[in-house]
């Protein structure tokens, strides 16, 4: 949508005026290159300075990554520890040689307050989930079900789908409300087989 500004006649011929002179002064005397063609006038800017400042957060603990279904338990334990430390230095209680102000050096990793505060304030530290079971995903539910399925397969009666986490992770549900201990053992057992051929887009 075209927006009009009306001004005065002497701002107008103001403006006429600046612009005649930014002309001049930006075009070469002899309006000529070396090569004798005409040169066109430029003007040229910086690029524009990022108005965001870095989250200082990551810039003490580092970027969270995207986990992957294949990692190893080393690497996904490296994943966490940005999160972790970032939960840690938020409830561990004083160094050695310092005083808490109760008075009590555990007080702060018993305060569940403060534990949910420095949970808050972490959270985005935590590494993002596999992609495959995503709620930000749109095929997540359908990979969730071919896990399953595959489990299902294997023997695991009490298994379902479970709510995305607080870490935006779908989670396999085992063992049921009667936390049936063979379908948990089974679903244990059985747990990396059926996400790898659910990746596969079938089951074994």
């Amino acid at each position: 949508m075209f927006r009009t500004t009306h001004r005065s006649l002497a701002a107008a011929a103001g403006g006429l005026a600046l612009l005649a002179m930014l002309a001049a002064c930006s075009t070469p005397s002899s309006g000529r290159g070396a090569d004798g063609d005409p040169q066109l006038a430029t003007l040229e800017t910086g690029a524009p300075s990022s108005t965001e400042s870095a989250d200082p957060l990551f810039t003490e603990y580092g970027e969270p990554v995207r986990l992957r279904l294949d990692m190893t338990d080393e690497e996904e334990l490296a994943a966490w520890q940005p999160r972790d430390r970032c939960v840690a230095d938020r409830t561990s209680p004083p160094q050695s040689g310092q005083l808490s102000g109760g008075g009590s050096s555990g007080a702060a990793v018993g305060d569940p307050e403060k534990a949910a505060e420095a949970e808050a304030t972490c959270v985005r530290l935590a590494p993002l989930p596999p992609w495959e079971l995503d709620v930000k995903n749109p095929d997540a539910q359908q990979f969730a079900q071919r896990i399953v399925d595959c489990l299902r397969e294997h023997g695991v009666r009490e298994v379902e789908i479970g709510e995305g986490d607080a870490f935006g992770r779908i989670g396999i549900e085992l063992g049921g409300e009667s936390n049936d201990s063979t379908s948990i053992s089974l679903g244990m057992q059985h747990g990396e087989t059926c996400e790898a051929a659910a990746s596969e887009g079938g089951t074994p």
